[in-house]
């Protein structure tokens, strides 16, 4: 009976989670007269390529969505790999040689919790001085610090799992700290490093506020290319569901390319207690 209980659970919140999926897929091959068809259908009916030739190779009023997904793809892959860099050195000194106690990986934790509405002022009247406005450095750089505390916490917890007697031994035979961390901590690190990865690519993804007040023109991201998908008298909706369902497919791709890691990452877990 708890068996049958459970399976019946877990299908329920299968279906409740695949279902905006299949609902955006099929928004983005419907006419448009069908998207505001009511009642609303759940079953396809007539299908077209329309919405996704839209938005891929554009209109007179709709630029096409391509570059938008290239400048994500670098602002995101950019800002994750700097996050990372950093992110693994200070796990490491947080995590093997205690510095800050335990209240800093808990402090560094806390810059999370900030909305990021507060920010945008603040950071406008920054990013203006220093000319970053509306620039790929602008982007990956505060991509990079937002979520460098969250990569922080995923990987401390990989770190507090390792062996010390692999960095003492390495000590031992005469090798330097960062020799150690890079020869020694970092190949250990794998699975925590994909799973950091993956968090920190899909929330430079998929972010939204920031990016709409730093960029402008010359660098805007795939959510803020999404609200500008309108006609002159309404949202087009087929066509910004057309956009969302390629805007997913980097990010799987992504996570596939790291599925090997990212399993046993998940498996082994970085949690740690606060």
């Amino acid at each position: 009976m708890r068996l049958w209980v459970a399976r019946a659970t877990a299908g329920v919140a299968l279906v409740l989670a695949l279902f905006p999926v299949y609902w955006i897929t099929l928004t983005a091959f419907r006419p448009r007269e069908e998207i505001f068809t009511s009642p609303a259908k759940l079953l396809p009916g007539a299908l077209a390529l329309d919405n996704l030739r839209t938005v891929w190779f554009g209109t007179a009023t709709n630029a096409p969505v391509l570059p938008f997904l290239w400048t994500s793809l670098i602002v995101a892959s950019a800002s994750t790999l700097l996050a990372l860099a950093l992110a693994v050195p200070a796990a490491v000194a947080l995590g093997r040689h205690r510095i800050g106690g335990r209240f800093l990986p808990m402090w560094i934790l806390s810059q999370r919790f900030m909305p990021a509405v507060a920010l945008v002022v603040p950071l406008y009247m920054m990013f203006n001085a220093l000319r970053l406005v509306d620039s790929y450095a602008g982007l990956i750089v505060l991509y990079a610090a937002t979520n460098l505390p969250l990569a922080v916490w995923l990987l401390l917890g990989y770190v507090e799992g390792l062996p010390a007697e692999l960095e003492e031994a390495a000590a031992v035979d005469g090798a330097s700290p960062l020799q150690t961390l890079l020869r020694i901590v970092l190949p250990l690190l794998k699975p925590g490093v994909a799973v950091a990865g993956v968090f920190v690519f899909i929330a430079a993804w998929n972010e939204y506020l920031l990016a709409y007040q730093l960029a402008g023109d010359e660098v805007a991201t795939v959510p803020v290319y999404l609200p500008r998908l309108r006609s002159a008298i309404a949202q087009l909706y087929g066509e910004i569901a057309a956009a969302s369902l390629l805007s997913v497919l980097p990010s799987l791709a992504f996570a596939w390319i790291l599925q090997r890691h990212l399993g046993r990452g998940l498996a082994v877990g970085g949690g740690r207690e606060l």
